[in-house]
């Protein structure tokens, strides 16, 4: 019943943000009818045009004819490539924004938990020091200017990875270029996450440390290895997990930036070619899908809680 309501929630959240999405578009200047119907057209011909696309309706009985198609897999079609339909342009452009995500998540988590470990063992030493010091630096640059540096260190000076990558191979045709492709572009991302994660992981962990059950823990002799990934991380991960779904949204908004910088078409540079050519169906169904993925993970985030701390899951009964 308790996810059942989240999940009411989170459907509600989607119809909110893809209803005023959908009034945004209603009310930018310009007429997709004259669009599609192409440069010259007669009015009766965009009148046609704008009787076909469903365009003379109210705003809510055209979001209410929209929302039913996409609900049933129907994203409509492009206004500016004919015969092309949304999804066939989505189709190829997610799967690169969603692996850009998912590996700066996980380079994320590589780097910033065995660090918030080792820093939170010995409080003030030159690990936490350091290890400090670099996160208020990393918080301090935008993952642009990030970007720029990583392009010039790893691809201009020790040529490594090329500067464009434009044609990226699939993982399943050529896995170590795929990889290598997508590594500054995800480090890009994930350099400003592990500054978030270390800081949140320190402070959680050593409070931790301190909790009797942890004390009796080490005095039965177990090793401080043990200790620390059974008894301690997993308590200690709550405010990190709830950091990382939160940082869905701001980790959409630096695949776009991150997609210019390193030239590569993707979900950004779609959403951003539609928006200037006016390709309103394009634009709702990137919006509702990148809403839907988002209000997911968080859901996801909530069920994780249950797993890791067993005592929320009787506090929300």
């Amino acid at each position: 019943m308790v996810y059942l309501r989240r999940l009411g929630r989170l459907i509600l959240v989607v119809f909110v943000v893809t209803f005023v999405t959908f009034l945004l578009l209603d009310l930018t200047p310009g007429d997709p009818a004259e669009l599609k119907a192409g440069f010259g057209a007669t009015p009766e011909a965009i009148e046609e045009t704008r009787e076909e696309l469903g365009l003379n309706g109210p705003l809510a009985v055209r979001y209410g004819r929209w929302a039913g198609n996409f609900v049933q897999g129907d994203l409509g079609d492009s206004l500016i490539s004919p015969g092309v339909s949304a999804w066939e342009q989505i189709r190829r452009a997610l799967p690169k924004t969603l692996e850009t995500m998912v590996l700066a998540e996980l380079m994320a988590f590589a780097i910033a938990i065995p660090l918030a470990i080792r820093s939170a063992q010995r409080p003030g030493g030159w690990i936490d020091r350091w290890a400090s010091t670099v996160s208020f630096g990393l918080l301090a640059l935008p993952s642009f200017v990030l970007g720029i540096y990583l392009i010039f260190i790893f691809a201009v000076w020790l040529d490594w990875f090329d500067v464009l990558s434009n044609d990226l191979p699939g993982f399943q045709d050529d896995p170590i270029g795929n990889l290598k492709g997508y590594f500054l572009p995800s480090l890009t991302l994930a350099l400003n996450l592990v500054a978030v994660y270390v800081r949140l992981l320190r402070t959680d962990l050593i409070e931790t440390l301190q909790q009797d059950y942890v004390m009796l823990a080490q005095a039965r002799g177990l090793s401080t290895r043990r200790v620390m990934w059974r008894h301690v991380l997993r308590p200690s991960s709550l405010n990190t997990l709830t950091a990382a779904g939160l940082n869905v949204g701001g980790l959409i908004g630096g695949a776009f930036i991150v997609e210019a910088l390193f030239a590569y078409q993707a979900m950004g540079r779609l959403l951003i070619q539609s928006i200037f050519g006016q390709d309103y169906f394009i634009v709702a169904a990137i919006v509702a899908i990148l809403s839907i993925g988002y209000v997911l993970v968080n859901f996801l985030v909530d069920v994780l809680y249950t797993v890791l701390d067993p005592r929320i899951r009787s506090v929300d009964a």
